[in-house]
Formats: C-alpha cells, structure tokens, sequence
C-alpha cells in the first residue's frame, strides 16, 4: 500500500494545485493593506501674485517633487501611480515672515481604494526677493579660429537691446548680455539666429548657472557678421622741423614697420600703405631723442580697419644726436687750383690747412685728411698776396666749420729759361683746368 501510494505522481500534483488554491482563497478573504509610496510633480500656483508686487521667489532646496505615501490593499497595490495624485503649493498661501506654504494633496483616481494618504514634506519653505528688470545692449563675441587670412567683422545684431528680469541678486551678477558666434573656418559672412547668453565682469559664461531664474524680453537674437579679408600695410613716416643748433636729426624708430587691417576685399585693394603725417612727428629745438605714441585709427585708409582693435597705438622715436668736431690736417699739395694763369706762379702760406668739421661720432671716424678733396678758384688773383678760400667736398654727413682760407701769394714768372731748364720746369709744374702747366710753390 505504502509503495502505491508514494509512485502515484497524479496524486503528488493534484495535492499542489488543492494547495495553491487553498492559500489564494484564504488571501482573497484576508487581502491586507500595504504602505506605498510615489514621487509625485509639485505643482506652483498663483507666482503671478508675487510678480504683480514687484517680488519673485525661490523653493529652498530647489525641490520639484514630493513623496506621497498611502495605504492601499495588497491586490490594489500594482494599479496605483504617481498620476492618481497631485501636489501643489499656492502661493497665496504663503506665510510671509517664515516663507512656508502648505503642500496640499488631491486624489484624482483610485480614491476609494486609498486611505491616510500623506506628503512628505508636508510643507516647502520659499524665499522671497525683489524683482528687478533692467536693459541690457547686446554685445556679440565670437568663439573659433576663421580661415588664415581671413578677420571677423563687426556684426549687426537685431534688436540692440533687451530687457532682463529677475532677482536683484541675480540680475546684479549680470555684466553683459549678448551672443556668441562660431567663426571656425569661416571665410565669408555669416548670419542667423541665436540664444542670449548671460556674462559676469570676468566675462565669464552665467547662462547654465542661473538657469530659470531671469527671463528675457526676447531669448533669440538676429544676426550678420562680415568676415573680413586681412592685409599688411607697410607704415611711412613724415618728419617736420630742426633739431637745436649742434643736434642733427638721424632716423625714425617704430614699435611697427607695418600694421595688419582687415577690410573688403575692394577697399583693401585700394590701400597700400598708412602714412603718419609729419605733424605727429615735429623735431624742432629737439636735444636728444622724441617718443611719440601715434593712434593708427586716425590714419588708416577708407574702408579699413585694425585686425586687432586693440593694437591701434605704435611707438615711434624720433632720433636726434649731437654732434662732435674735429680738426684735420690738408696738406695744400691737395688742393686743385681753377683757373691758374700760365704766367703767374702761386705760392701758399702754409704748407697745410687745419679743417674743422662738424658731423656724427660715427661719421668722423670715417673721414680723412686723404679722402678730402679741395680747389681754390685763383682766377681772378692778381699778383701780390690774395686772400683764397678753398671749396671743400665733404658730403652731406659733414658741416665745414673753419679753416678752409688760405694766403695765395701770385708772382710773374720770369724770361724763358733755355731748353733744358725748360724742360726740367715743366716736369715740377702743374696743370691747370685748361691744360696751361702751373707751377706751385708752397711757402713754410
């Protein structure tokens, strides 16, 4: 009996479904009641009263939700949702010295199957602030490298202004309001439309910071951003004046030698160059070197602009030296006679001259006695002692300062000498500008 009993299968079955519905039957009678739960939207009513009173608010702890809990039966359990439930705070409500507004709850579906349904919390705390709006100009940066050789323009932007609303304390970390434009690669203009974004002093970005809490008149803003050709214009410098007596002036030095500008590409083709005018650069009474800072803006040519506006101011130096005399010595055997008379002879009272030239350091030092080249014009000397200056070819680096007359004492030849003296005389002779044979006699 045991053994039939314990290999029948269809009895071991059969007394597990007996089972299962033994227990479902006792469930459906009992059926307990559970606690549960849902995150469920909290709802604001009534902001617009703050605002019509010049107050805006904040939910402390940034809180959007709340947690409401009931009891609901084990067999209800599943059907319930965080929609069958609304919570809400009316900001009418508010208790003003405290900022606390009660959370209230409505059960939209399922009601009567609930019971004890409760929030948590049960009550959300807001601050209070005044409400402040105040216009802003639009300003327009750019982010991004454009192609080489190209420079962004100055964009145009629509409208010019709008209005920013929100807490004092919010609006008052606002420094600018503008847009931001994507240049990367390009090489003509761009347009369209984009997001106002928020800048502090540091021109640091606000807009993800402050989130929801300021509005504006208007979120898009219109824009048209030429993008400009780039070209190097070589700078020219005009000078006016004199240095002071004993200062000559030697050159111009410039921060620059050329400046970058942008512009279309017709008007950059008409600019070659920027002139600064030689009012900016007046030497006159000048002792030593002049610095002048020079504005580029005011000289660049129509239709152009600074590739970088912030590089408008050059240094240039006006150089101003001093100069320096010195005394060189002439041997008079180099001075060339014009207009030497075949029948005089022409004797000098010295056997040199003592020049004094002024100049640069720099240029004296180049000079010699040897490299200076000198006549005297002793055309109209008659004979007996004449007074002679000689004309001396310095450059325009040198300035003659004295020393260059001399003492020309003319005499007339005598008979002719026999052939033989002849000859030697004319191998001691010079030859004057006509081919007549001069003979120079230098006196101690």
């Amino acid at each position: 009996m045991e053994k039939k009993l314990s290999n029948n299968l269809g009895l071991k079955v059969l007394s597990v479904f007996l089972a299962f519905f033994v227990w479902l039957a006792v469930m459906n009678i009992a059926n307990p009641k559970v606690m549960r739960s849902q995150e469920v939207p909290l709802e604001i009513l009534n902001g617009d009263i703050l605002e019509s009173s010049g107050k805006t608010y904040e939910v402390i702890g940034d809180r959007d939700t709340v947690t409401v809990y009931y009891k609901v039966t084990t067999s209800d359990s599943a059907n319930i949702k965080a929609s069958d439930f609304r919570a809400y705070i009316d900001l009418a409500d508010v208790y003003e010295p405290t900022g606390a507004v009660p959370v209230k709850l409505e059960v939209k579906n399922n009601s009567n199957k609930l019971e004890s349904v409760v929030s948590k919390p049960s009550v959300i705390r807001i601050e209070t602030e005044d409400l402040q709006r105040k216009p802003f100009n639009l300003e327009t940066k750019t982010e991004g490298v454009t192609e080489d050789g190209y420079n962004p323009g100055v964009a145009t932007v629509s409208p010019t202004y709008i209005y920013v609303s929100g807490p004092v304390s919010v609006v008052g970390r606002i420094s600018s309001v503008g847009i931001v434009i994507n240049v990367e690669g390009a090489n003509s203009d761009l347009s369209g439309t984009l997001p106002v974004r928020c800048f502090d002093a540091n021109n640091n970005d606000l807009t993800d910071q402050i989130g929801d809490r300021v509005t504006f008149s208007r979120s898009e803003i219109d824009y048209t951003l030429p993008i400009l050709k780039e070209k190097n214009l070589n700078l020219t410098f005009e000078t006016e004046g004199t240095g002071a007596d004993g200062y000559r002036f030697t050159g111009i030095e410039s921060s620059r030698n050329y400046v970058e500008v942008k512009g279309l590409k017709s008007d950059l083709a008409r600019a070659n160059s920027v002139t600064i005018p030689k009012s900016e650069l007046n030497m006159d009474g000048a002792t030593g070197d002049k610095e002048v800072t020079i504005d580029l803006n005011k000289y660049l040519p129509e239709g152009v602009e600074l590739a970088d506006p912030a590089a408008n101011e050059i240094k240039v130096v006006i150089k101003v030296e001093s100069l320096e005399s010195r005394t060189y010595e002439v041997p008079v055997s180099q001075i060339k006679q014009v207009g030497a008379s075949g029948q005089y002879d022409y004797e000098y009272d010295r056997k040199s001259l003592n020049i004094v030239v002024k100049g640069l350091k720099e240029d004296l030092d180049q000079l010699t006695s040897a490299a200076i080249q000198a006549e005297l014009d002793v055309s109209s000397m008659e004979p007996g002692d004449n007074m002679g200056t000689v004309t001396l070819e310095l450059g325009d680096a040198y300035e003659l300062v004295s020393g260059n007359s001399v003492l020309v004492t003319v005499t007339e030849k005598g008979p002719s000498a026999p052939d033989g003296e002849a000859e030697e005389d004319e191998s001691q002779s010079g030859t004057n500008e006509s081919g007549e044979s001069v003979k120079e006699t230098t006196g101690a």
